[in-house]
């Protein structure tokens, strides 16, 4: 035997042996209400938080102060003018888009990050090469914790997701911040 199989073996024996892991209850109290620590996390990640009672209150916000711009939408009820078929192009040509909106599945209020899947972004590089970003999520779908939120998705619907919490930020280089380097430079979340 091998000493990889030998190593392997012995994984295996220690994992089936012990069974399923259960985590303890995370004291969640500290957290206070959930939305509003969400947002007050994402407001010091240079996010603006706008609270929407409709749809149709992102497309005017959006129209407004996007217009004449590259606008792409992965949200049903949502169209811009350049909408049409993003999905199918190279994703190539999806570098000049000044914004793309899509719907988050779920908040985390202690670090302010939202899960995209696959399927919410339409094509895997649109929330990354976009220049601003929005995300429309619900109230209801916010969670305290990270724990909570990785028990709430279901690992088995979704090929690929992502945690997006704020703009692209790096402070690598004479650990000055720069904004947006590897992704979106302005991040819009619509809360519902």
């Amino acid at each position: 035997m091998s000493s990889r199989a030998e190593i392997l073996d012995r994984l295996k024996s220690q994992t089936s042996s012990q069974g399923q892991v259960t985590l303890p209850e995370f004291d969640v109290a500290y957290i206070g209400d959930p939305v509003s620590k969400f947002k007050t996390i994402l407001g010091e990640l240079y996010t603006d938080v706008i609270e929407v009672n409709s749809l149709s209150e992102v497309a005017s916000f959006v129209t407004e102060k996007f217009d004449g711009k590259r606008m792409i939408s992965n949200v049903e009820t949502i169209d811009f003018p350049d909408t049409a078929n993003w999905k199918e192009q190279d994703q190539h040509l999806l570098e000049n888009v000044e914004f793309a909106l899509f719907e988050g599945t779920l908040g985390v209020a202690e670090n302010g990050a939202i899960w995209i899947s696959d399927e919410q972004m339409g094509q895997r590089v649109a929330p990354f090469i976009c220049q601003r970003l929005g995300i429309i999520l619900k109230k209801s779908s916010i969670v305290p914790l990270m724990q909570q939120a990785y028990k709430n998705l279901d690992s088995n619907k979704s090929s690929f997701g992502t945690f997006i919490s704020g703009p692209s930020k790096t402070a690598d280089i004479e650990q000055s911040l720069v904004v947006g380097a590897h992704g979106s430079r302005e991040l819009f979340v619509f809360l519902m």
